[in-house]
């Protein structure tokens, strides 16, 4: 029998929120009402999110922000409930069954509407992570919405036994992005010559000699271990590889996209493996440039591109997606923090995006991701033990959950060389992490 929740006044942000967490982490059967006769007389299981709930029912007293049209800065105390933060605390006068707006954090959460309000950007343009509620309030490295959501699920079913929901399973996904193919092949000559000068002044004479090599076919291009993933990445959807055909730039250095070594690894990686987009620096808030870059890697690639994730992970909520609900991209990647690890918009459930200036959700589904390398570079060379132990503790969440463990890695970073270490390493345990069923 399906879940029935009875609430005076509907909303499109109610409706959204429900559907998140009812139909897509629980799987759970469910219906919205307003009408207090019918919720009265319905003999199943009832949620009230209501501040004159139904007798029997399981109550949530709900705060405004469901309700609100507009952005504002919203109270948020954060308490506890089942050992974990729990925010916003309704008012003591209501007494509920559950102690917190549970729909209403949630929402704040997957919708970032705290990255609507006004807060001061890092260099690149980029919400920060120090600005969000999570870090702030030490939730930052768990999935908190479906872990509200789950024990949301064990208190309906204490309630009224049987919820009927289907459990779903654990899914991960490795993921890659493609900044520069090579180190030194594909790259013009003016690119080449001034890479030389570098090193000379530099007096990195070592990197030269590796260049001159690399260029008359006596060596192999550091950045080529492709032939060593294809070994150990899982074949398919479960791998994905955004690639960037941007112009050269200050944060953009993709080898030349027309040579014949970079159609050669491009071919080669989507004959395997799904393809995405990865915008440059410049595209973030431009529809004139992304569009053109996307244009050439559906060229390129001879086939429609539907995945994209910023270079940079250059992203301004709401803005940058527009230009790639217009461009017909339906699925996004670049939800979560560059710089430290952890579920950005508190979920690791893929979700639809939330417009809050038009209070309305869009075909394009975000897909948080839970860590990026670049985040692991500084704990692996103090203690590579303790890097495995971070990836282990979030792959382990996320299984506990049955969600969606979303890694992201770089070409560049996993061929550097390191006496005491290696990235590549890292790599392999994770899949094999994320390979072995079931919950920890």
């Amino acid at each position: 029998m399906e879940l029935l929740i009875y609430c005076r006044q509907t909303s499109p942000r109610l409706e959204y929120i429900c559907r998140f967490i009812f139909k897509d982490i629980l799987r759970m059967p469910y219906r919205i009402s307003s009408s207090y006769t019918e919720a009265s007389d319905y003999k199943g299981p009832i949620l009230s999110y209501d501040k004159q709930p139904i007798p029997g029912s399981i109550s949530i007293c709900p705060s405004s922000l469901l309700f609100d049209k507009a952005i504002t800065s919203f109270p948020l105390e954060i308490g506890e409930w089942h050992g974990m933060p729990a925010f916003p605390i309704t008012s003591s006068n209501h007494k509920s069954d559950i102690p917190f707006d549970l729909l209403a954090g949630a929402f704040y959460l997957v919708t970032r509407y705290e990255e609507y309000l006004p807060h001061k950007p890092d260099k690149h343009g980029r919400f920060r992570f120090t600005n969000s509620i999570a870090y702030k309030n030490g939730f930052l490295e768990i999935p908190i919405i479906d872990i509200w959501a789950h024990q949301l699920a064990a208190a309906i079913k204490e309630k009224f036994g049987n919820s009927h929901s289907k459990h779903r399973s654990f899914t991960s996904q490795v993921t890659f992005d493609l900044d520069s193919a090579f180190a030194f092949k594909g790259k013009s000559i003016v690119r080449n010559v001034l890479g030389f000068a570098k090193s000379a002044l530099s007096l990195e004479f070592s990197n030269a000699k590796m260049r001159l090599m690399v260029l008359t076919n006596k060596a192999k291009d550091p950045f080529d271990i492709y032939d060593e993933l294809f070994g150990i990445l899982p074949a398919g959807k479960a791998t994905k590889w955004f690639i960037h055909v941007g112009s050269w730039g200050k944060y953009d250095k993709q080898v030349n996209t027309r040579s014949a070594s970079f159609l050669n690894v491009i071919n080669k990686l989507s004959s395997r493996y799904s393809i995405g987009i990865h915008p440059s620096y410049k595209t973030y808030l431009s529809d004139e440039y992304f569009r053109s870059e996307l244009t050439k890697l559906v060229d390129i690639l001879g086939q429609a591109v539907s995945a994209s994730r910023f270079h940079y992970l250059r992203q301004s909520i709401p803005y940058s997606y527009y230009s790639l609900i217009r461009a017909g991209i339906t699925q996004e990647y670049s939800m979560g923090y560059a710089d430290k690890p952890g579920f950005r918009a508190g979920t690791c459930t893929p979700y639809p995006f939330f417009d809050l200036f038009e209070n309305t959700s869009k075909n394009l589904k975000i897909f948080p991701f839970a860590i990026m390398d670049k985040s692991l570079l500084n704990i692996v060379r103090y203690d590579p033990n303790q890097a495995l132990e971070l990836v282990n503790r979030l792959v382990q969440v996320v299984k506990n959950v049955n969600g969606n463990f979303v890694s992201v890695w770089h070409i560049d970073y996993l061929a550097r060389n390191h006496s005491d270490f290696s990235l590549m390493e890292i790599l392999e345990k994770t899949i094999e992490m994320c390979r072995n069923e079931g919950k920890a």
